[in-house]
């Protein structure tokens, strides 16, 4: 199995956390096999992680493009003195750098604990091979503050019944824990749970309102929920088109039909404007592989240069170069090219082909010196050949010839070559 490490050095990992808390209700059975729900019931608290995909450290293992996360939890109960430590191990997988980052990719991570009522302080470590970062805050649990539950931010829900991953009863709910959007994202969806019961039976008024940092309302929508069941589940979608980039509050008010009972959450969430910035490569797989772009006398060049400097050359060489197209290159190359433990990148053919790309023709057969040896030729329209033989007959192919400028050939190895290729060559 080839394993292929793509980040190396030691980074700092930044993700976001966002707990949430759920009331759940408990019920208790005697030894005659009734039941009766006790009506305080403990909660739930819910974490959620957002892991933005560029933090983590990647290894590529039979063509796909992984990363291992470590996550390490404790909880701290501030009173008690009691605390609650896990750790769970999870693998996210990318299709390609080009995709991820076009897709501005995160990882969602859930998980949570029964807690009781009380003060609690939380830590989140993740670590991907090099790289590790952590988020430490406090958490209040008060039964007086849960007449609903906690307001979750999510980017997308979903109707879903596999009672999967993310999956609330029927509803697939996607967490934005970073409370973060786009300029160009149609809208934001909120999940929460009623649990306090309108004493008059009649619906409940949910109002919606997004508030910008001036504290005025720029949308308010409401809509009558009846609440049918202990724990009533509510879900709903703004649209934020058109908001414009700043920070905002996204407010819940649930009250009864006369307004005599009245709850409220807030909640911050920022947009993000699109701004088309500097793109930086660094890091990269393949960022520094510039040895087949630049003749010897400039790689020399560019090798001999302290760290700054190699960084600034870098920057200039990939800003007038597609950065994705080379690196689909050598990843292509990688796999399909490879002899022995050496990657395919690494190989004569591999570096011909990331360099001047797939050949137009092939031409193959076989040289009898002793046993017959495999030889290749590689033909471009614009003229250029490439032989390679493959001397040992261990699939491993070697450049002998080439008319390419800049090439070399290595004639002390002509005698590989087929008599027939040596005199339409004119290398006698």
């Amino acid at each position: 199995m080839t394993v292929l490490l793509i980040f190396l050095a030691a980074a700092p990992l930044n993700f976001f956390v966002d707990p949430v808390i759920f009331q759940m209700p408990v019920a208790l059975q005697d030894s005659t096999g009734r039941v009766q729900a006790v009506p305080q019931g403990v909660f739930y608290a819910e974490f959620n992680c957002e892991i933005p995909y560029q933090d983590l450290d990647y290894a590529e293992t039979d063509s796909q493009i992984t990363a291992s996360v470590e996550i390490r939890f404790k909880m701290l109960d501030r009173v008690h003195q009691d605390s609650l430590t896990d750790v769970l191990k999870r693998d996210f997988g990318i299709v390609s750098f080009k995709t991820a980052a076009q897709e501005e990719l995160a990882f969602i991570v859930q998980f949570g604990m029964f807690v009781n009522e009380g003060s609690y302080q939380y830590e989140v470590n993740i670590v991907s091979g090099g790289n590790q970062g952590a988020v430490v805050d406090s958490l209040i649990v008060d039964r007086e503050a849960y007449p609903f539950s906690s307001v979750l931010l999510a980017s997308a829900i979903k109707k879903d019944t596999s009672s999967g991953y993310l999956c609330k009863g029927d509803l697939r709910v996607v967490p934005r824990p970073s409370h973060l959007f786009k300029e160009n994202d149609k809208n934001l969806f909120v999940y929460f749970e009623l649990y306090k019961p309108d004493p008059t039976g009649q619906p409940l008024v949910v109002t919606y309102e997004i508030i910008d940092s001036s504290g005025k309302a720029l949308r308010r929508v409401s809509q009558s929920v009846k609440k049918t069941y202990r724990t009533q589940p509510v879900n709903a979608g703004l649209n934020i088109q058109n908001l414009g980039a700043g920070s905002y509050l996204f407010k819940v008010t649930v009250s009864d039909s006369g307004a005599q009972w009245v709850r409220e959450k807030s909640i911050p969430f920022k947009i993000r404007r699109q701004v088309i910035e500097p793109v930086s490569y660094e890091g990269l797989p393949y960022y520094e592989e510039i040895e087949y772009f630049v003749s010897a006398k400039e790689y020399g060049y560019f090798k001999a240069l302290d760290k700054a400097g190699k960084e600034s050359y870098l920057k200039k060489f990939w800003s007038r170069r597609n950065y994705y197209t080379i690196a689909d290159k050598f990843e292509y190359a990688r796999e399909k090219y490879k002899e022995g433990n050496k990657p395919g990148y690494k190989t004569d053919r591999g570096r011909i082909y990331i360099r001047y790309g797939e050949p137009d023709e092939i031409e193959e057969g076989t040289i009898d010196i002793e046993v017959s040896k495999p030889y290749k030729q590689w033909d471009y329209y614009t003229g250029i050949k490439f032989i390679f033989v493959d001397i040992r007959g261990t699939n491993e192919y070697t450049l002998i010839w080439t008319n390419a400028p800049g090439e070399r050939s290595q004639p002390s190895l002509y005698g590989y070559l087929p008599e027939a290729k040596r005199r339409e060559f004119n290398l006698e």
